[in-house]
């Protein structure tokens, strides 16, 4: 095939022109397709205005939005934790349906094509809640707020390589969430139990583990992975590593109660070639997944709740212990440390006070009205977030 060149920096191939021209060292080619050499100088024009203010890009420095996101899991995989890389990619799906084959600088700055992602998924979310049984009041959108928390890190990324230049994220306003605010009564802890005792030795395991996370408000991924090396009876004290929590740079020294110390105990003695605290007699190993015999006992025991508005979680036992020290009298600080939060404030999420525990604090303002309260201390103590 013939190549005629015509102008410096442009030719022609069989019928189309081409430009092809070196800036700052680097080269930019661009077809202009079929079109008359007038109207390819033209063009030809244009691109090297583009070129030499910055407006135009390569396809590599202005990469489409899936392909992008695409680069951005693979960074996510490394970086991030396997729970946290497997809901960015749930939530990835739903931002390639919207965005798709768009390029970078199509998206950067359009507020309009943002909120039109909003308010599809808040369509989609809200349909479907209220199919599961809420109503429009209680339908929450955290979901959203993970979708766009991803686009954020995946746009901050494209930043510091320079291949985008604003964060569309930085737009909009992402939504709201309530707090949950849902502990374990005493009355909903002894039905649990006892449904437990009245089950077969399928969820046995489920009382140590449910009683560990009331008396040591570890995570649950810190309780199922929880390693024999961990534990030091003599001082009564376990230590989780940090590489065993959630994004901390030191251990978390945690107690070993009197509750806890014969549970403890049994399983070292139980199946001493696991490294593991609690095993799974089926596997050999630790367990990875007790939701759905959590959600079992749950239901045996008359204990029911709309997921997302009412329903006793798993990690609710870490809120319930945070709230059974802080009404025992701890301050904001023991609290925090015995969670292992590093910021007092994220400690303050986890402490609620019930209905019967404001009657308590109401009764206080009496003794204090008739003078009884320095003749009858109390243990109920107001809690006070601390700031740094």
């Amino acid at each position: 095939m013939k190549i005629k060149k015509k102008k410096k920096g442009m030719y022609q191939r069989g019928n189309s022109w081409y430009s092809d021209f070196q800036y700052k060292g680097g080269r930019y080619v661009q077809c202009h397709g079929a079109v008359s050499q007038s109207i390819a100088e033209e063009e030809d024009i244009k691109l090297r205005a583009e070129v030499l203010h910055g407006v135009y890009k390569k396809e590599a420095d202005d990469p489409r939005f899936d392909r992008a996101l695409d680069d951005y899991l693979q960074y996510s995989e490394v970086i991030n934790q396997p729970s946290t890389f497997k809901r960015n990619c749930h939530s990835a799906n739903y931002l390639k349906e919207h965005f798709g084959p768009k390029k970078i600088s199509q998206i950067e700055n359009n507020e309009i094509s943002m909120r039109r992602y909003i308010e599809n998924r808040k369509k989609q979310i809200m349909t479907k809640q209220i199919k599961q049984g809420r109503i429009e009041a209680e339908c929450s959108f955290t979901s959203v707020n993970r979708e766009l928390a991803l686009m954020r890190s995946m746009f901050n990324r494209l930043i510091r390589s320079g291949k985008a230049q604003y964060n569309p994220v930085s737009l909009v306003k992402m939504f709201e969430e309530v707090c949950k605010e849902r502990v374990l009564t005493p009355e909903e802890t002894v039905k649990i139990f006892d449904t437990i005792e009245s089950l077969d030795v399928r969820y046995q395991h489920m009382r140590e583990i449910i009683l560990t996370g009331l008396n040591t408000a570890c995570r649950l991924n810190e309780i199922l992975g929880m390693k024999k090396s961990w534990i030091f009876l003599e001082e009564c004290i376990m230590q989780v590593p940090r590489c065993a929590q959630k994004r901390k740079i030191r251990n978390k020294r945690v107690p070993v109660n009197s509750v806890l110390l014969p549970i403890v105990k049994k399983c070292l003695e139980m199946n001493p070639e696991s490294e593991y605290l609690f095993v799974n007699p089926k596997t050999g190993t630790r367990y990875f997944r007790i939701q759905r015999s959590w959600d079992s006992i749950l239901k045996k025991a008359g204990i029911e709740g709309r997921p997302g508005v009412d329903k006793l979680r798993l990690h609710d036992l870490r809120h319930t212990a945070a709230s059974n020290l802080a009404k025992a009298g701890k301050d904001i600080k023991f609290i925090a440390q015995y969670l292992g939060h590093s910021d007092v404030k994220t400690t303050a999420r986890y402490v609620h006070y019930n209905d019967k525990d404001l009657l308590l604090g109401a009764e206080e303002l009496v003794k204090h009205e008739t003078g009884e309260a320095e003749k009858s201390p109390t243990i109920f103590t107001t809690l006070k977030v601390v700031s740094k």
